[in-house]
């Protein structure tokens, strides 16, 4: 993680590569510090990881990016039931748990607000489907 002022450019290798033959990372650009933590950032990592990128765990990630285009409400709820199973069997220390994933615009574009409540904690995270990036809102 490289930090300037309190901007964070969070970048995290994978195993594999991308189209262009080099290795495959997770870059969130721009993340301002004290809004991502280490909950938010494995939430994250499970929302941008494909299937099939750890051979030991086939299930794992939800691949945001290549399998939701956000088209219809119906997205909503698939989304919402993958990354509760996700969080469900791949970090269960964050159980019990809520997801809640709606439509919301911001600046004229339409964006997907994502609410995960952990032990009565709430953090909310945008998706920009326009430019495929994830940004945290303050926790509550």
């Amino acid at each position: 993680m490289i930090i300037l002022d309190d901007i964070a450019n969070v970048r995290d290798y994978m195993l594999g590569l991308d189209d262009l033959g080099q290795p495959a990372v997770i870059d969130m650009e721009n993340i301002r510090v004290g809004k991502m933590n280490s909950a938010v950032l494995m939430i994250a990592r499970l929302l941008y990881l494909k299937k099939g990128t750890y051979a030991d765990q086939p299930d794992l990630g939800i691949d945001i990016i290549g399998r939701y285009r956000f088209s219809f409400e119906e997205e909503l709820t698939s989304l919402r039931n993958e990354l509760k199973n996700q969080i469900t069997t791949y970090i269960p220390e964050f159980t019990p748990i809520e997801v809640m994933c709606s439509f919301q615009w911001v600046d004229n574009k339409q964006t997907v607000l994502i609410e995960v409540t952990v032990n009565e904690t709430a953090y909310q995270l945008v998706y920009n489907p326009e430019n495929y990036t994830l940004d945290a809102l303050e926790g509550t």
